[in-house]
Formats: C-alpha cells, structure tokens, sequence
C-alpha cells in the first residue's frame, strides 16, 4: 500500500474512517462522483464512486439504485460504515488504490483533513 500512499495518510491508517467529518466525505464526492469511463488497468474496476461501491462489494442493483441519488459517493461511504462499522482509514485507502484513483490519495485537502 505504501507506495502510492502519502506518509501523512500513512500514519493514519488505523484511525476509524467515522471519524471522518461529512465535510471530509463530501470533498472526496467531490472528486468521485463524477462518472469516469476509464477502469483501472489492473483491477478492471470503475475509477469513480461505481468502482468504490463494487470494491466495498456493493452488488450492480445497488450501484443502480445509488446511482439515483445526488451524492452517490457520501450514499456509498455511509452504506459501508454501516456494514463495517469498524472499517478504518487504511481500508478506505485500499479501495481507492484498487480503483487506482492516485489523484485522490494526493488531494491535500484530504490529507488535512485525515491529519486532524
């Protein structure tokens, strides 16, 4: 995980993603919600909140229904806790790396706000 993660996130990976303020979910809406049409060469996923949802093992009617909504991604995120509400920083972080969504992984304010 650790090559394409920032140390500053690094060092939070253990912290509970609940934690995460819903300012915070909505700054990565920001940058997932969009769709991509690309998928990720390695994985074959989606690279936008489609690939996130199937990475947290969302099934294709469930993307279907979130894809109705107007923040997929916060609806995505706010799903997950509820089935894990023990997930951390470090699982979210290796969803995005499974998308390979690198660009979102160097957002500072995303590394800011995980560093509170």
């Amino acid at each position: 995980m650790t090559e394409h993660v920032p140390e500053r996130l690094m060092r939070h990976i253990d912290v509970p993603f609940c934690s995460l303020g819903l300012s915070t979910k909505y700054l990565l809406a920001r940058h997932l919600d969009p769709k991509k049409n690309g998928i990720s060469p390695t994985t074959l996923r989606l690279q936008d909140w489609r690939g996130l949802a199937e990475e947290f093992g969302f099934d294709q009617i469930d993307v279907e229904n979130l894809d109705r909504k107007d923040n997929p991604t916060v609806d995505v995120l706010s799903a997950w806790l509820q089935l894990h509400p023990d997930a951390t920083i470090g699982h979210f972080l290796q969803a995005l790396l499974q998308i390979e969504r690198y660009d979102v992984l160097r957002e500072p304010t995303l590394q800011a706000a995980v560093g509170k």
